[in-house]
């Protein structure tokens, strides 16, 4: 399985629902999105773009289309970070940790063990 680039917040969220169960019906994909207040137009729209970029294929059923993931959920979410390391952060993970520890509250040897953990890695 591969990953798909541009996927929206909104269709990730019908993705999350997809790993979580695939082969969910659109009623059972609405009924896990009932927290998001989305019409079933939505939810079928969002449904059919994720079709289109080849993130979900269907099969029939006698109950209507069962939707499933075409993409990998730990490499789909690992190019995700990545796409947001290298836009925001310009792939720099030392400076994404550094924002994190300088807003978190980490002891000071929790924040000297995090950044040695980043020496580490980018070695």
């Amino acid at each position: 399985m591969e990953s798909v680039k541009n996927i929206s917040e909104s269709e990730w969220k019908v993705l999350e629902v997809l790993w979580e169960k695939p082969g969910s019906l659109i009623g059972e994909i609405r009924t896990a999105l009932a927290d998001s207040g989305w019409s079933y137009s939505t939810i079928k729209t969002l449904v059919l773009r994720l079709t289109q970029k080849g993130a979900l294929y269907t099969k029939e059923s006698p109950h209507g289309k069962m939707y499933y993931p075409a993409v990998d959920e730990d490499k789909s979410r690992r190019d995700e970070t990545k796409h947001f390391l290298d836009r925001i952060y310009n792939g720099s993970v030392r400076m994404l940790f550094s924002n994190l520890v300088k807003d978190s509250k980490l002891s000071d040897k929790e924040a000297e063990e995090l950044m040695e953990l980043i020496d580490k890695m980018e070695d």
